[in-house]
């Protein structure tokens, strides 16, 4: 069974701070779930060496996507990329769907591992999920929040 860590950041070195977190021993079975910019998600699913730098916000931790046995894995909330989705997906369209569809079937290849117990992501409690660097739509964020949910679910889910 999968348990879902709605995780809420408060400040540095505790709960809710993912480069605290994934250091702590009660977290060696959580699969940490960042948010991604699309061109680092995309480089590192497809394979790219070079993305495994710390990023900003909850994506500082996205040197830990690079071990042989990963514990954390990005979801893309936005692109670098000149146009409608710069600096955040401003709406769901197939695009962003396919996106975030890639991000949860390599969340699905990580706990077919058998790894995980629990999925953690960051969670605001009127966005559903956090993140500060991205302005992402509100669709989106939900859309997220309800894939990451449904990917759990097929491996049994219960929630914080």
């Amino acid at each position: 069974m999968i348990r879902i860590l709605k995780s809420r950041f408060v400040g540095v070195g505790q709960e809710g701070d993912f480069e605290w977190m994934i250091r702590q021993p009660q977290h060696a079975r959580t699969l940490f779930v960042f948010n991604d910019n699309e061109e680092q998600f995309f480089e590192h699913f497809h394979g790219g060496a070079h993305v495994c730098m710390s990023g900003g916000g909850n994506a500082v931790i996205r040197p830990w996507q690079c071990s042989a046995e990963p514990r954390a894995t990005g979801v893309p909330t936005g692109t670098y990329e000149t146009g409608i989705h710069y600096c955040g997906y401003s709406w769901l369209d197939a695009r962003v769907r396919g996106a975030i569809g890639d991000a949860c079937a390599q969340i699905e290849r990580l706990l077919a591992s058998g790894r995980f117990d629990t999925l953690a992501f960051s969670r605001d409690d009127e966005t559903k999920l956090g993140g500060r660097i991205f302005t992402t739509a509100q669709p989106v964020r939900d859309f997220i929040v309800e894939q990451l949910l449904a990917t759990a679910a097929r491996y049994g889910r219960s929630s914080n």
